[in-house]
């Protein structure tokens, strides 16, 4: 005895004959439309609170510099989502949120930013972030290599540390160079991993040649030359045994009104 499995527009049911080998891909069949079903109804079941990253790696990065990025918080259940408390376990990261309601498919941005302090070596953070949905916990996992002298650090370096873009003064400066030291024997090749390029533009290298440096640059969009911001680029270089590396840079705006 087999099941056929039939469909008559609206119910999917089973019709019995003689197959045994019939009997069996049908039965298969049918557990896997059940499961099917079962899964999908439940997806968006509930408050779901999902984020648009779940690790920042920074890589390299000299003492005594800050970081910024925006994480985006989404609601992406049938429910509203409620932050009742954050915890960074750590002074040296802020993020400013709790106490908040996430309606259903809606999102929110939160300036997270780290601060190297005199921090030394490899470190790694968790963030926590609690509410009320099934997960309950969402996790934001923050590394960094933190190096007292970047001056020190081999095969390469930036200089200068951070790109300070601020406007001082009447005079409107848009484009801020930075340089990438190689103080090895060989070519370092250089590739671009995250940049915020919302309020600038960046010219950056693809490799560096023997003890030597390449230039980078920071321009600043046209339209933008008023906003103020705070961020960072990442990028990946292969060292002199093929490992490859994290190193970022910050990135920083202000405006600063003249003295009269």
């Amino acid at each position: 005895m087999e099941n056929r499995l039939l469909f008559d527009g609206t119910n999917v049911y089973l019709e019995f004959y003689n197959n045994n080998r019939g009997e069996k891909i049908m039965r298969k069949l049918l557990f896997l439309i059940l499961i099917f079903a079962l899964t999908t109804t439940g997806l968006a079941a509930g408050p779901i609170l999902t984020t648009n990253i779940d690790t920042i790696d920074l890589g390299i990065v000299p003492q005594n510099t800050e970081f910024s990025r925006d994480i985006v918080l989404r609601s992406t259940g049938d429910k509203p989502v409620t932050i009742s408390e954050v915890n960074t376990f750590c002074p040296c990261i802020e993020f400013p949120l709790e106490n908040m309601v996430i309606p259903p498919g809606d999102s929110t941005i939160v300036h997270l930013r780290f601060k190297a302090s005199t921090y030394v070596g490899q470190k790694e953070w968790r963030l926590h972030i609690y509410s009320n949905a099934e997960s309950k916990v969402v996790r934001i996992r923050l590394m960094a290599f933190i190096v007292a002298d970047i001056r020190m650090h081999k095969p390469i370096y930036v200089f200068p540390y951070f790109v300070n873009a601020s406007q001082y003064g009447g005079v409107t400066l848009r484009e801020f160079p930075f340089n990438v030291i190689n103080k090895s024997d060989e070519y370092v090749p250089l590739k671009l991993i995250y940049a915020d390029e919302k309020y600038y533009t960046l010219d950056f290298p693809a490799f560096i040649s023997p003890n030597d440096s390449a230039f980078g640059k920071v321009t600043i969009n046209e339209n933008d030359i008023d906003k103020e911001f705070d961020t960072y680029i990442t990028f990946e270089f292969i060292d002199n045994k093929s490992e490859k590396h994290l190193y970022s840079i910050p990135i920083k705006r202000k405006i600063f009104t003249p003295i009269k």
